[in-house]
């Protein structure tokens, strides 16, 4: 009897063992390294932005910039055209209230048509034509001014260049009396022979101002409409074959635009797994 107690001891006592051996070694081994922290989410070319505009513009009477002492009689009753056009820019947003873009837009010809006489319509007047091609680029700065029911009022103003191009120009003398002025050979009375302008081509600062107000109609897309101010300077034709030229001057434009803004950016990934993160 003593001799099986001690048998069962000894068996309860390896049991004993062997079942704590494992925790005792664990015990005794380094701990395991921490899992790697996921890769943080990231947007791809956060704050630019892509737009798209069309332009109605509606030029206000430019200036007669006929130099003083030379020939000619002074311009009145000048017009140019209204017109319409499209253009587009890239841009970016620095935060909240403060982004930038540059913009070009390229217009449909303006028609443009003046008279002139010397004589104050008694005895014959000019008559001159052409068409104008107006190119503008701009930097553009703008202040959004909040948001309220998703729309975003803004001011902003630009500066760049306007290229303009006067093709088409002629010039023509009508008669009412057989003189046509004291300096003129006697001509027939009634219209007489229209005489070519040659084209002329300028490149000159331009400015603009602006106001307008935009809707976010999805994620990152904006519709976008404004009013413009735009101030292009001076345009000229090129001379005829008696050495004349229209010189205008004080060309500027009020312009009504619509468009759309895509910003970049709209869709977030998770770092090199290139997985969507999600929030």
């Amino acid at each position: 009897m003593e001799g099986s107690r001690h048998c069962w001891a000894a068996a309860a006592l390896g049991a004993v063992l062997v079942a704590a051996s494992p925790a005792g070694a664990a015990d005794l081994l380094p701990p395991a390294p921490p899992l790697p922290a996921p890769a943080p989410a990231v947007e791809i070319g956060t704050g630019w932005y892509l737009r798209g505009d069309y332009t109605a513009s509606d030029f206000r009477r430019p200036g007669d910039d006929t130099l003083p002492g030379t020939p000619g009689a002074k311009l009145v009753d000048l017009r140019l055209s209204s017109t319409d056009g499209y253009g587009g820019g890239i841009g970016y947003r620095f935060n909240s209230f403060l982004r930038a873009d540059f913009t070009i837009d390229a217009r449909t010809a303006s028609r443009f048509h003046d008279y002139s006489s010397r004589t104050n319509f008694v005895e014959g007047y000019n008559e001159e034509a052409g068409k104008l091609d107006v190119l503008t680029g701009l930097f553009n700065v703008y202040a959004d001014l909040g948001t309220w029911w998703g729309f975003t009022p803004y001011v902003g103003a630009g500066i760049g260049f306007a290229e303009k191009r006067f093709h088409n120009a002629w010039t023509r003398t009508t008669c009412t009396t057989v003189t046509c002025g004291d300096t003129q050979p006697i001509y027939a009375i009634g219209p007489q022979t229209t005489d070519a302008r040659a084209n002329h081509s300028v490149t000159t600062f331009a400015w603009a101002a602006m106001a307008g107000l935009s809707y976010e109609v999805a994620y990152g897309v904006s519709i976008d409409a404004s009013y413009r101010y735009l101030d292009i300077g001076k345009a000229r034709t090129g001379f005829d074959a008696y050495g004349y030229n229209t010189r205008l001057k004080d060309v500027t434009a009020n312009e009504f635009r619509i468009g759309l803004r895509w910003a970049f950016g709209g869709l977030p990934f998770a770092g090199a797994g290139g997985l969507p993160a999600v929030y």
